[in-house]
Order: structure tokens, then C-alpha cells, then sequence
């Protein structure tokens, strides 16, 4: 799962920030931080917790399950009455909210695997990957704290305490996490002034990025080429840990600056996950894809 689509989940639920806070704590997790978290792991109380997690998760609905639904709708006129135009767009929109892409498997798999591939030793004569069991465990209770954000409401309270407060406890012993990491690439200073003007946005600001998400629809054609492009340059320089940390801030900058989940839905995430991207491998990145990348900000405030 890259990074912007991540961070299309998470702007999509009401507790994403919060599961981008640990998203992000895990990606600047070093020995001493496995050791802290490692030690308020509880595996018999996340035992119990998940066979909770476990119903809660098969309900949730697959945003590509639901989507071939409303298609299959649209097809043979069941929405003819109610959802037209305007209408059927906001329809749309409230079945984003409620979809996600990923699971709470692939969340437990991102952290273990992805965030924390530096814990596993290489294979040796085709064996196994191997790590140690006190990163196996602070992996566990990373993961089962961005569960608890990410499913959210679907858990009774005390289930997503029960995630939560481990790492919770933990995180008390820890360094904060920096507001604005040092490491953000070569054309880091772009990536701060994006983050900075989106974490500060006002009601005007909103509103002209609003304006232009419904006007530019940044989701086709050369936009998704410019993507691409931007992905391709993360993946050949070696950047992707630096991109999802970007992204991550990004979600959190998204909530902070008054932006809320139907936004997230309606395609706003698009023109701010594609101007931080853009800005990771500014660099990197023809000026062209450049520049499709940044239109809608620009339109938006004048400058990238």
C-alpha cells in the first residue's frame, strides 16, 4: 500500500490523525524505542481484544465492494429517482467515508513487514526472516494502537483501550515526536512550506481549496500521469520512507488545518497528497509533471 493511498484512508476516518501519529512514531522507531514499547506489551490482554477486532474488522465495507454496487445501481437505474447530479455526487462521497481501501491486517502487515523491514535479518540458505522478540512485540503494539484509531467507533471503548494503551503508556517515556523531521529529502524546505500553509489554513483558505478541488478533479489524465511519474522518482531514489513520513504529516497538517473527512472523500486528499509527493522529489521530477502536480495549490494560493 504506497503512502498518498494511505493517506486517503486516513483523512477518511474520523481518527486518522491519530493513526498517522503512530504510523509516524513507528517509522522513527530506533533499538531504544523497540526496548520502551517492547516492554508494556501485553499479549493476553491483545488476545482477547482481537477476537473482537476480528468480527468488527469483517464488517467493515470494502470501498471496492461497495463501489461495484453503486456501478451496479447506476447500471439498471435504481438511482434514476434519488441520485442525480449533485445529488448522486454527495451519495458518492458518503460511500468514501465509510470505505476503506486497506484492512486491519494490511495495517498490522505495514508495520511489521514495511516499517520495520529493518528488524528482520536476511535469510540465510533459504530459510526464514528472523528478528528478535522484543521487536515482534513493539511491532505488535504499534500496530494494535493504529488498529484501535483505525477502526475507531466499530470497537467498544474498552477493546480500543486495550489496543491504545500500551502504546499510550509507552509513548511516555519516549522523546516526542518532532513537529517538523529534519529528513525530508533534498527539497525539504518545499515539503515544510506545503505542510506549514496546510496545518494553518482559515476559512478562506478552505474554501478556495474546495473550489479548486471540484473545479481541477485532480484524478485523471495528465494528473495521474504526474503521479506516477512522482512515484517512479520515490521508488528509484530511495525516498519512500521519506515520502510516507511526508504523508503522514500530511494527514495530520489535513486535520489541523480544519479540513475534515468529507473532504477527504470528495478529492481535496488528492491535490495535497499530489503536492507533497511532488515536492519529496522536486529535485527529481520534470517540470512538467511539476507543474501538473501543483496547479490546483497554486490555483488555490498563488504559490506552491
Amino acid at each position: 500500500m504506497s503512502s498518498p493511498v494511505l493517506g486517503f484512508d486516513l483523512v477518511r476516518l474520523p481518527a486518522g490523525d491519530s493513526a498517522a501519529e503512530v504510523l509516524l512514531r513507528a517509522l522513527e522507531c530506533g533499538p531504544r524505542e523497540i526496548d520502551v514499547l517492547a516492554a508494556h506489551h501485553d499479549a493476553a490482554a491483545r488476545a482477547e481484544a482481537w477476537r473482537t477486532v476480528r468480527r468488527a474488522a469483517s464488517a467493515v465495507p470494502v470501498i471496492t465492494d461497495v463501489l461495484d454496487q453503486v456501478a451496479a445501481g447506476l447500471a439498471d437505474g435504481a438511482f434514476a429517482d434519488e441520485l442525480t447530479g449533485p445529488r448522486l455526487e454527495k451519495g458518492v462521497v458518503r460511500v468514501l467515508q465509510g470505505s476503506p481501501i486497506a484492512d486491519a491486517d494490511a495495517l498490522v502487515r505495514l508495520v511489521h513487514h514495511d516499517v520495520f523491514d529493518w528488524t528482520w535479518s536476511a535469510p540465510l540458505d533459504g530459510g526464514p526472516r528472523l528478528r528478535t522478540e522484543s521487536a515482534g512485540r513493539a511491532a505488535d503494539v504499534l500496530a494494535d494502537a493504529a488498529v484501535s484509531a483505525y477502526l475507531g467507533e466499530r470497537l467498544p471503548d474498552g477493546v480500543r483501550r486495550v489496543l491504545a494503551s500500551p502504546y499510550l503508556h509507552a509513548a511516555r517515556d519516549l522523546a516526542p515526536l518532532p513537529t517538523t523531521p529534519e529528513d525530508l529529502g533534498p527539497a525539504q524546505e518545499g515539503v515544510r512550506a506545503v505542510l506549514d500553509r496546510l496545518a494553518r489554513l482559515d476559512g478562506t483558505d478552505r474554501a478556495c481549496l474546495r473550489a479548486v478541488s471540484d473545479s481541477h478533479r485532480p484524478s485523471g489524465g495528465d494528473w495521474a500521469s504526474a503521479v506516477h511519474d512522482a512515484s517512479w522518482a520515490v521508488h528509484l531514489s530511495g525516498r519512500v520512507r521519506t515520502a510516507a513520513v511526508a504523508q503522514l504529516l500530511a494527514v495530520r497538517a489535513f486535520r489541523a488545518g480544519g479540513l475534515d473527512v468529507a473532504d477527504g472523500a470528495s478529492g481535496l486528499w488528492n491535490v495535497v497528497s499530489g503536492v507533497v509527493h511532488a515536492e519529496v522529489v522536486a529535485d527529481l521530477l520534470s517540470s512538467d509533471a511539476r507543474a501538473v502536480l501543483l496547479r490546483p495549490w497554486e490555483a488555490a494560493f498563488g504559490d506552491a
